[in-house]
């Protein structure tokens, strides 16, 4: 199963059990609400057990907290019906991103996925790697967009 959906908002991969999504910008309910669909849908389709991730928040513009709960609760659709084992999150080594990534923890909350903050995108491939994930697709990608 492949998900492939760039937006203004949004740049969202999944190849096999690694999903990668870039957040871009201040999100709205609109934003949101897709993100949600997009979640959904997937579930219904996703062929695997287990499932891993990597989300970009290096240009991320905080919302809500309203739209953080909804965020959260589509992510915990994803803790409770899959085996989420694993969450990297990219930020900039500076004080708003590392605020910014405190606080996106908080989308992670009442789940058992294990979140690690990086500040690059090939560092958290490695973790991924070595906890045995499918990550080629993922890396092809991110060395075309790199260039």
């Amino acid at each position: 199963m492949e998900i492939k959906i760039d937006t203004s908002d949004f740049c969202i991969r999944l190849h096999k059990d690694v999903a990668y999504l870039k957040v871009k910008g201040m999100q709205d309910q609109e934003v949101v609400d897709f993100f949600i669909k997009t979640i959904d849908e997937m579930l219904e389709e996703y062929p695997h057990d287990h499932f891993s991730s990597i989300c970009d928040l290096t240009e991320l513009i905080l919302s809500s907290p309203k739209l953080a709960r909804q965020v959260n609760e589509a992510i915990k659709r994803i803790s409770n019906s899959l085996h989420y084992e694993y969450n990297a999150v990219i930020i900039q080594p500076r004080f708003l991103q590392i605020v910014q990534a405190y606080i996106f923890s908080f989308y992670m909350n009442n789940t058992n996925v294990q979140t690690q903050v990086f500040r690059d995108v090939p560092k958290a491939i490695r973790w991924l790697d070595e906890k045995g994930y499918q990550t080629d697709e993922l890396k092809e990608f991110l060395m075309i967009q790199s260039n």
